[in-house]
């Protein structure tokens, strides 16, 4: 057999096997915002009336953040005993929580609103995995007033809501070995001063992330005229490594 010839079988014996990244497969959906070591942050737009074709996500917990009110979503999972599930409408400012499992799935969106959310991937150890998972909607408060909240906890992920009332600060800081990842909820304009330095300003969009490394302390200033709300994930558990993430592949019972 010529050598051409037994490399192209090769290639396609493997591809089912191989990842299909999301953000390749269907960049007008999925948009990587920020990766390191801790998570891996995408901002995830479905279109009225989309099917996106079949892809892959990872072996990790997972956070969606909910960025508008939208209809329900049909995901038609791969390999799967569950198969096709129907995710219910969604608030925006709600989230849900979800532990890890790797999924292969196409997504069809057949309402005739969008669904707009921020899906973060946590590549942080887990423990007590299966404790990580619920659905969290969005709280009152008074406007006039900052606003702190844990609304989730358990040994690898802590999610609080937190508000900025306008024309107040809040001074945010992470532990010293608990890096956080902030999502902005709403467009947002704030005066922030990092230690000594000046403030400098700091426009954000909704499901704008900000990165704060472990021990940092910022003070952010609400210069606009409504309530800047966010929501704060801290890492409580160090990065895993990819074979660490491979072996928490697992499907859900």
């Amino acid at each position: 057999m010529p050598l051409i010839r037994f490399l192209a079988i090769i290639i396609l014996l493997a591809a089912p096997l191989m990842a299909q990244d999301p953000v390749k497969v269907a960049p007008q959906a999925y948009k990587l915002d920020f990766e390191n070591e801790w998570v891996k942050v995408l901002r995830v737009h479905y279109a009225t009336k989309e099917k996106i074709p079949e892809h892959d996500h990872p072996a990790t917990a997972a956070a969606f953040v909910y960025l508008n009110d939208s209809g329900p979503v049909i995901f038609k999972h791969v390999g799967l005993s569950y198969g096709a599930i129907t995710r219910p409408a969604t608030k925006a400012r709600g989230f849900r929580l979800w532990y890890a499992v790797k999924e292969t799935h196409e997504v069809e969106n057949t309402g005739d609103t969008p669904s707009d959310f921020v899906r973060i991937e946590f590549k942080t150890e887990p423990v007590n995995a299966r404790s990580l998972h619920g659905k969290f909607q969005p709280e009152e408060y008074p406007l006039s007033e900052n606003f702190q909240k844990i609304q989730f906890e358990n040994e690898q992920i802590r999610a609080t809501r937190l508000a900025v009332a306008p024309r107040k600060k809040l001074t945010v800081s992470a532990a010293a070995n608990e890096p956080a990842l902030i999502v902005t909820l709403a467009p947002a304009s704030f005066k922030v001063k990092k230690g000594k330095a000046r403030p400098s300003k700091l426009t954000l969009d909704a499901g704008k992330t900000e990165w704060f490394e472990q021990g940092a302390v910022i003070e952010f200033e609400n210069i606009g005229d409504a309530p800047a709300e966010m929501l704060r994930f801290d890492l409580k558990t160090t990065p895993m490594s990819a074979d660490q993430i491979k072996a928490t592949d697992h499907k859900p019972d």
